[in-house]
């Protein structure tokens, strides 16, 4: 009996037990219209080892089909229609077996497991970690995906790698399926590739989820084969005449750009990436400059949003190694989220975490630029709380007002408006994405120029004329945006003159040096601190060197007070007192300002501190005097 034969003579049977009747059904165009098209019967009737597989609806049996010659046990995976002992099987993956029945007879089965499904390589991280295997398996769009898979999706039942390639289209025999976990581990491909666990340069190749740029043997490792956030539409042609050529002469465009294309720069200039933050009133057009940003690397779901917790932040910052981290409305979020999401992104680095086990898991890092908006700032937000943010938090997101002569645009290209014109860009962005980031890429890749040069000399241009080390790391931000932007050009990439992102750079730093304000230097931001600590706790945790103070019980001491000879109040802090004042910052750099602010007053030789007596002994202390901060 040949397998057709066994389908017409089950079939009534099997409609009636799927539960098929009633319903409409196309049969496949073979000459036999008793074959439905969605089910086919394989295997060995007699033996009872029959098999429902659903096929592709635009798969038949082609002509002409050659005997196929197999080894026995073994899984082999078939793109196409096939033949074994006259019979003819429909594309799969197959566990063909063989074995001598009671009756010593030689029994061949072919049992069908799923969709087509192969591996073609096997992976692991430069470190000899993260091990995983490449899938190549066809869906039933007849449409095929390959996957570098996680070994640890194996662990187990399986049960999150079936999930996973159920979601992406695969189908399986759902009696057969830990047969798919058995031919993934039995597997050992010739072919080693590294695997890259995250975006970015792994040494002269960029690895994107959708796409590998340059020439090493490197592959995109994840727990879940689709992509979308790196996707792209249209062709550069056109984000170029659509989008580019519209962002000329705005400032918060180009730099917004620039700025989106500067984090694929940080690795080749050995810098550890910053961030700009648009501030302006609502409905200003901070956040098309921002969209626009993200049409460098993907669609609109690029841009993420400030209300996400730092855990979520965390995965979005690891995901966009080497690019841009876009966060919009920095208003949305909570004051608390926005202290740790920004010490997140100063260090470069997420939280430390144990696995369920107790042991520390792997510390998630990065390498971006960040682009931000709100009508507030960092400052602003975390005064809320009673916080501010330290120098190292601000230079990673310099605050720049955007505000110009229509909202944050100064040159509408001809149309009427600043709605009109953010709502055009708007639009045009969802034509065109994604080409940008990938040309920008390939442009460094064959540039042969040291970039170390040049980035060191335009940040000697842009800190010409600062005055403060808070300053000087401020215009270099603006610098690396600036030489990014300027390769763009000279890569035909952003369709401006030379030399006009340098200029739009300038008068970003200069307008936030001038946002700042001279009390915002990092010497003056410590000395306002202290000043603000000992305003609050002059009263709850210092008390006077003169007297016992038997009446009350300092708790947390961080020192005490005194009045000199002009009746000013002099201050002794502890180590830790200083540390509290100081905000946040190295007990060193706050000892450096405040001597050079010239409010210690006394101090032993070799060392700032002075030994005092008080109530309760001797002790080497910071004898300082608060004088006017300028």
């Amino acid at each position: 009996m040949n397998i057709f034969d066994a389908v017409v003579e089950i079939k009534a049977d099997l409609n009636n037990s799927v539960g098929t009747e009633g319903t409409e059904r196309t049969t496949a165009e073979t000459g036999d219209s008793s074959v439905p098209l969605t089910e086919l019967i394989i295997g060995n009737a007699e033996n009872n080892l029959l098999s429902l597989i659903p096929i592709d609806p635009i798969e038949h049996p082609p002509e002409n089909l050659v005997e196929t010659e197999i080894r026995r046990p073994s899984y082999v995976s078939h793109a196409d229609w096939f033949i074994l002992n006259d019979k003819k099987y429909p594309p799969g993956l197959y566990w063909h077996n063989e074995y001598i029945n009671k009756d010593k007879e030689l029994i061949q089965t072919d049992e069908w497991i799923s969709n087509p499904l192969s591996v073609k390589g096997s992976t692991c991280s430069i470190d000899g970690s993260n091990f995983g295997r490449i899938l190549k398996f066809r869906d039933t769009n007849n449409k095929w995906h390959e996957w570098a898979m996680p070994m640890y999706l194996l662990s187990g039942s399986g049960e999150d790698l079936r999930k996973e390639l159920l979601d992406q289209g695969l189908v399986f025999n759902t009696n057969k399926r830990a047969r798919i976990l058995e031919y993934i581990m039995q597997e050992r491909p010739k072919r080693k590739i590294i695997a890259a666990t995250k975006t970015g340069w792994h040494v002269d190749t960029f690895v994107l989820p959708n796409c590998i740029i340059g020439n090493a043997d490197v592959v995109y490792q994840n727990e879940h084969v689709g992509v979308s956030e790196y996707s792209s539409a249209g062709n550069l042609r056109g984000w170029q005449d659509e989008i580019a050529t519209y962002c000329q002469d705005n400032i918060p465009l180009m730099l917004s750009v620039s700025a989106a294309l500067a984090g694929a720069l940080l690795k080749r200039i050995q810098r550890p990436g910053g961030g700009i933050h648009w501030k302006g009133d609502s409905s200003s057009g901070k956040s098309t400059a921002v969209e626009v940003a993200a049409s460098v690397w993907g669609p609109p779901e690029f841009v993420k949003s400030w209300s996400a917790t730092a855990n979520g932040i965390e995965g979005s910052a690891a995901a966009r190694n080497d690019t841009c981290l876009i966060l919009d409305e920095i208003d949305q979020a909570l004051p608390q989220e926005v202290g740790k999401i920004s010490y997140m992104l100063v260090n470069c680095q997420g939280k430390q975490r144990a696995s369920k086990i107790g042991n520390a898991c792997k510390v998630q890092q990065w390498r971006l630029m960040t682009i931000s908006t709100g009508e507030r700032t960092l400052t602003e937000i975390m005064a809320e709380i009673g916080k501010r943010p330290n120098a190292g938090q601000l230079v990673r997101l310099l605050s720049i007002p955007a505000s110009f002569s229509h909202g944050s645009f100064s040159n509408l290209h001809d149309l009427k408006d600043g709605r009109s014109f953010a709502d055009y860009l708007k639009q045009a962005r969802t034509r065109n994405y994604g080409h940008a980031g990938e040309a920008f890429i390939r442009g460094l890749i064959n540039d042969p120029k040291d970039l170390g040069e040049a980035v060191s000399q335009l940040e000697d241009k842009f800190a010409s004329t600062v005055k403060t080390n808070l300053e000087k790391r401020a215009a270099a931000v603006f610098a690396w945006i600036a030489l990014a932007g300027e390769l763009a050009i000279e890569y035909a990439i952003l369709p401006w003159q030379k030399g006009s992102v340098i200029h739009a750079a300038q008068i970003g730093f200069q307008r936030w040096r001038k946002d700042q304000g001279e009390a915002n230097t990092e010497d003056q931001q410590i000395l306002h601190a202290i000043i603000e600590f000992i305003d609050k706790y002059a009263s709850s945790r210092f008390s006077s060197r003169l007297t016992k103070d038997k009446d009350r019980t300092i708790i947390n001491r961080a020192g005490w007070y005194d009045e000199d000879d002009n009746s000013n109040l002099v201050y002794y802090l502890t180590i830790s007192g200083l540390k509290d004042a100081g905000s946040g910052y190295d007990l060193n750099r706050i000892v450096q300002a405040i001597d050079k602010a010239g409010w210690i007053v006394e101090h032993d030789k070799d060392r700032k501190t002075n030994k005092i007596r008080t109530p309760e002994g001797s002790k080497n202390l910071y004898y300082i005097r608060i004088t006017e901060v300028n």
